[in-house]
């Protein structure tokens, strides 16, 4: 029986003819995959324990940031618009090295020695722009924040309290994130219910609402520099009682080194917010709310004190 050869230019135009097909269907797939990416207006945050999972670049204009916490803590992140050219690389160059001392000294009781590392604080430190970011938010917790991002270089954080005092910020939770000229197009959510912020006046809100899925605006009237150093945010904490409410702000006042540490008290549930922004800025915060009793705060020292709470109830 005679055996047949195949022609060698045969058998390489019938490989090539697979290898397209191939290249075809991975690259038809990859534009299912960027048009599935299109069609997400939010910009998914992950944290698994001490991180921030997402992506390194954005756009420009109204941003809706869905942060899904699957640790076990309670955590959040600010946005930090940076300096001139500066990023990540500079902020832990020359921010870790004095406040990871300053937090060393006030676990051992040096609280004047602890300052002191604050005189190394670099100038362009005061240059940064607080631009928002997701309140706190509960361990397997998700919530969603929309602000408006400028062009620029990001730093974000969450600087809740390990046990031993040690910020999050520290152990992982710090990212870059760069937004682009280029904007994304997109308007700001129409809010149901508007929170008033104003360090004269407090949280201003309404007294109940109904249960069910709410988008709800923060209006930033004024802002201003407390002696934690940071500006207030706001909130929102379903609470369990009226009793733990000086509790929470107790736990809120991070001018108190012992204070805003994990775990978090019982009784608690945080369902995040908006972070510090500029005066007449407005942030967005959308939430499915049961009913129960519920807490508007600021975190910041003496919340109560200075009416930087509001309880209201969901029917």
């Amino acid at each position: 029986m005679k055996l047949e050869h195949k022609n060698p230019i045969m058998v390489y135009a019938t490989l090539l003819l697979v290898v397209l097909a191939s290249c075809k269907e991975q690259k038809e797939s990859k534009i299912v995959e960027n048009e599935i990416e299109l069609e997400k207006d939010y910009v998914e945050v992950i944290t698994n324990g001490m991180d921030f999972e997402m992506v390194d670049e954005v756009k420009s204009g109204w941003t809706t940031f869905k942060y899904i916490n699957k640790s076990y803590d309670t955590h959040f992140f600010i946005l930090e618009k940076m300096p001139d050219t500066l990023g990540l690389e500079s902020y832990k160059k020359d921010l870790f090295p004095p406040f990871t001392s300053a937090f060393e000294h006030f676990e051992k009781g040096e609280m004047d020695a602890g300052m002191k590392e604050f005189e190394n604080i670099p100038e362009w430190f005061y240059k940064v722009e607080l631009a928002g970011g997701v309140g706190l938010t509960s361990k397997n917790t998700t919530s969603k924040t929309t602000v408006f991002l400028e062009p620029g270089t990001y730093v974000m954080e969450c600087y809740v309290r390990m046990p031993n005092g040690m910020p999050h910020t520290f152990m992982g939770m710090v990212k870059e994130l760069k937004v682009r000229k280029e904007s994304n197009g997109h308007k700001p959510p129409n809010a149901e219910y508007t929170i008033g912020i104003s360090s004269e006046n407090g949280i201003s809100f309404v007294d109940s609402l109904k249960a069910g899925n709410h988008i709800i605006s923060a209006e930033f009237e004024d802002q201003k520099q407390y002696e934690h150093l940071m500006g207030h945010d706001v909130n929102l904490v379903k609470i369990e009682n009226d009793s733990l409410k000086t509790t929470l702000s107790n736990w809120l006042n991070t001018a108190d080194f012992k204070a805003f540490r994990t775990p978090v008290p019982d009784g608690l549930l945080f369902l995040g917010g908006v972070e510090d922004l500029p005066a007449g800025k407005t942030g967005y915060f959308e939430v499915t709310l049961e009913k129960g009793n519920f807490v508007l705060i600021s975190e910041i020292p003496n919340a109560i004190e200075r009416k930087m709470i509001k309880t209201f109830t969901v029917y």
